[in-house]
């Protein structure tokens, strides 16, 4: 019971932090999230719908919808891939591009929070740990 209550509330914290700078742009949670995945991982290789159904853990229908809302927000694209029609690659906007500032602040400054007074060696064996936990609730 423990662990899962400190991961809660350190989720819970997190969330809270993140919520206030995705409300100031105007996009919910999960699509700041989402959002800051394209951003990052766009700017080096090819992105698509089953990218972020791996990374986030969703279902498609739930990856669609909130990938259908940032497209409708001009945040996102989705561009057939040059080697297989079928597929479509999500990149980012302009627009999306111009708020990457303040998601990647708020993220450094969360991590600096969260890391502070704690060793390299600290770090290094809770994301063991985390890993490890993780996958234990792998269906």
């Amino acid at each position: 019971m423990e662990t899962g209550m400190i991961i809660n509330k350190i989720s819970h914290r997190l969330r809270r932090r993140s919520q206030a700078v995705q409300e100031s742009i105007g996009i919910s949670e999960a699509q700041g999230r989402i959002l800051n995945y394209i951003l990052a991982e766009g700017s080096r290789r090819n992105v698509y719908q089953k990218d972020i159904e791996e990374e986030f853990d969703l279902r498609p229908p739930t990856a669609s919808s909130i990938l259908r809302s940032l497209e409708k927000q001009e945040m996102i694209s989705r561009v057939p891939d040059e080697t297989d029609g079928r597929l479509k690659k999500l990149i980012f906007t302009e627009k999306a591009d111009k708020i990457r500032l303040a998601l990647e602040e708020e993220i450094v400054e969360t991590e600096r929070r969260l890391l502070d007074g704690i060793t390299d060696e600290e770090q290094k064996m809770f994301l063991r740990l985390a890993e490890k936990m993780f996958h234990n609730l792998e269906e």
